[in-house]
């Protein structure tokens, strides 16, 4: 039996930015008026723009959120073949300084990370051990510094910051209007889109909240094309979480290790002086994962 290759590859990553349109026939559009003809011909349908900003906007504003992600994900093997892994996620967040994600993997790994307005903790309950790095501010600098400094793996990292619809309107390249969707838990407008690297399709609730309900990215620039699903669940918008109720508490016997750095090399393959490893607040050891979903 051949092993099966196993990558924590970028997942929403979320570029954020979702593919072109599908074979489905949008609403009926008005007639159209005179001299509407090149702004038709936008690759950006603007109704499929409202409803992506009313989503992006509802998340950046909220004083915070808790909801459950359902995610798969392809790894391509060495042969071509497609092998999905799976995952669950438990996000909480509330502004300004507070975060906690619990997940759960498919072969029933989990990992806890948080965020308290003042450090950074990332703790392996299999191992009973924890990173701990200090941090200061708010849950956008700390999901940056996650992602791009630490190398956390965090899907879905961008649906957590507030410059969420900034960040989308730098990177979007086409968006269109797919259909109403009703087998999705509510009904929703299914969107489709594109950015520089990726293709990707929202479902967004039609009522209000309009919150998302079923995100896929491809990442069509990676050999074969790999996607990664996340279906969402248990939506709560603004809830009464004390920031505290969020902080990680060492389990009893918890053993807290370094952060290790994943150290960056030379042409030459050496590593640059500034960059030294097994230090307390440079990447991960014993919680980790690879990059995913940076802002960028």
């Amino acid at each position: 039996m051949k092993s099966l290759r196993w990558l924590a590859w970028p997942a929403l990553c979320i570029s954020l930015t979702f593919g072109p349109a599908l074979a489905a026939d949008p609403p009926a559009n008005p007639p159209q008026a005179a001299g509407q003809e090149a702004q038709d011909d936008s690759p950006i349908d603007g109704d499929a723009l409202k409803t992506l900003n009313r989503m992006a906007e509802t998340l950046a504003t909220a004083r915070g959120f808790s909801v459950t992600m359902r995610g798969t994900f392809d790894v391509v093997q060495d042969d071509g073949q497609k092998i999905e892994f799976g995952e669950r996620r438990t996000v909480t967040l509330s502004r300004p300084g507070a975060l906690r994600v619990e997940s759960q993997e498919s072969d029933g790994k989990t990992t806890l990370v948080t965020f308290d307005g003042q450090a950074i903790t990332v703790f392996n309950p299999a191992e009973n051990v924890y990173a701990r790095v200090d941090k200061t501010g708010n849950v956008d600098d700390a999901v940056r510094h996650l992602v791009q400094d630490l190398q956390v793996r965090l899907p879905m990292a961008l649906l957590l910051v507030s410059t969420l619809p900034a960040d989308l309107d730098a990177r979007l390249q086409a968006l269109d209007y797919v259909e109403r969707d009703g087998l999705t838990p509510v009904p929703s407008d299914h969107l489709a889109g594109q950015t520089e690297d990726i293709d990707f399709q929202v479902w967004v609730a039609t009522g209000d909240p309009p919150l998302p309900q079923r995100i896929i990215i491809t990442y069509k620039d990676d050999e074969g094309e790999p996607q990664y699903r996340a279906d969402f669940s248990d939506w709560k918008l603004n809830p009464e979480v004390p920031a505290a109720q969020l902080a990680f508490r060492p389990p009893d016997g918890a053993e807290r290790i370094p952060f290790l750095v994943r150290v960056p090399r030379t042409a030459a393959g050496q590593a640059p002086d500034d960059t030294s490893q097994g230090t307390s607040g440079q990447g991960t050891s014993g919680a980790s994962g690879s990059t995913e979903g940076a802002p960028k």
